[in-house]
């Protein structure tokens, strides 16, 4: 995990003040179990994961009966050359009764489309609030690339060349 910087508070603040989220937490600098405990005391109905590996498992662990979860994502793994190890889920999943469904997006590729008209009308009427943190210049791809991977980006990463 890396250091926790100014721009993960910074990106706390934009969920609550800019976006209106009733919570959120730095899982960096707070304890995952706890924060989901004080946010969510009867458990999460919904994750969405593009994360993986201890985050996922201490979400997952913290659901409530019935939960579902969404997987699109394991971004905790992605540059591992061997698998980071994690709480195990099983427990949670089976006494909990919670559904986890992977996804990617082209299985909805024949709406692909209609998806983007649709996100460009919300965009435009403000339904949908978005960040881009965009960096300068082709060469500056892996630089761009290695920020985004630490989280060191606000909204979408983007390279304008």
């Amino acid at each position: 995990m890396s250091e926790p910087t100014n721009d993960d508070d910074e990106k706390v603040k934009w969920l609550k003040e800019e976006l209106g989220f009733h919570h959120a937490f730095n899982y960096k600098t707070n304890d995952v179990t706890e924060a989901l405990k004080q946010a969510a005391p009867d458990g999460a109905d919904v994750y969405f994961d593009n994360v993986g590996g201890e985050l996922s498992s201490a979400v997952i662990n913290s659901m409530r009966e019935w939960g579902h979860i969404s997987v699109c994502g394991s971004i905790s793994g992605y540059n591992e050359s061997n698998l980071p190890k994690a709480t195990i889920i099983q427990p949670a999943a089976i006494f909990k009764q919670l559904r986890m469904e992977g996804f990617l997006y082209s299985r909805w590729h024949n709406r692909w489309e209609e998806g983007i008209t649709q996100l460009t009308q919300w965009v435009r009427e403000g339904k949908i609030k978005y960040r881009e943190t965009v960096t300068e210049g082709f060469q500056n791809t892996p630089k761009a690339f290695a920020g985004m991977l630490q989280g060191g980006n606000l909204g979408k990463a983007v390279v304008k060349v």
